[in-house]
């Protein structure tokens, strides 16, 4: 049986969002993951990877995916400079609702969306998320050899005579 590995093919980066909406003061809040393909390209002079996939919440609502559509959203993370273009990332939710997260002069961020309508600049943050490392199957195989090996050795190991001798 052969035991193989394969590099991991996306990054994780975690990010979450927050301020009021400027028509009627609801909060407008997000937090979640975006999965890029990994693949860093040039957009806007910015090394860039394409956003892929979503995970979160929004208002309290689930992230249920990816809106391409939404206010010209290009779904790219940049990773320089803000995480986000002008295009920004669009969103939708459980509850129906369609977002967009995007970047504005002066390093902000602003939220706007449809059903209901809702706009306000907020906070925004991201982090890439680093997970632990996993060993390859083949170190695994290798690790509990050796420690099969050492508990059949062990078995094995002749006692020692240990009655007193005297001389």
């Amino acid at each position: 049986m052969i035991l193989a590995g394969s590099p991991a093919a996306a990054a994780d980066y975690a990010f979450d969002f927050s301020g009021t909406n400027l028509f009627g003061g609801q909060p407008l809040s997000g937090s979640g993951t975006l999965t890029t393909d990994d693949m860093t390209v040039q957009r806007n002079g910015r090394d860039a990877q394409k956003i892929i996939g979503i995970t979160g919440t929004y208002n309290g609502s689930a992230i249920t995916g990816l809106n391409p559509t939404i206010f010209g959203a290009d779904n790219f993370y940049y990773l320089t400079g803000q995480f986000v273009s002008g295009n920004g990332l669009g969103f939708n939710t459980a509850a129906g609702t369609n977002g967009n997260l995007f970047a504005t002069v002066l390093d902000q961020y602003r939220v706007n969306t449809v059903n209901p309508f809702q706009s306000g600049f907020v906070k925004a943050n991201s982090s890439m998320v680093t997970a632990g490392a996993v060993p390859e199957p083949a170190t695994w195989a290798m690790m509990l050899v050796g420690i099969g090996m050492l508990g059949y050795g062990m078995r094995r190991r002749a006692k020692a005579n240990l009655t007193p001798s005297y001389a």
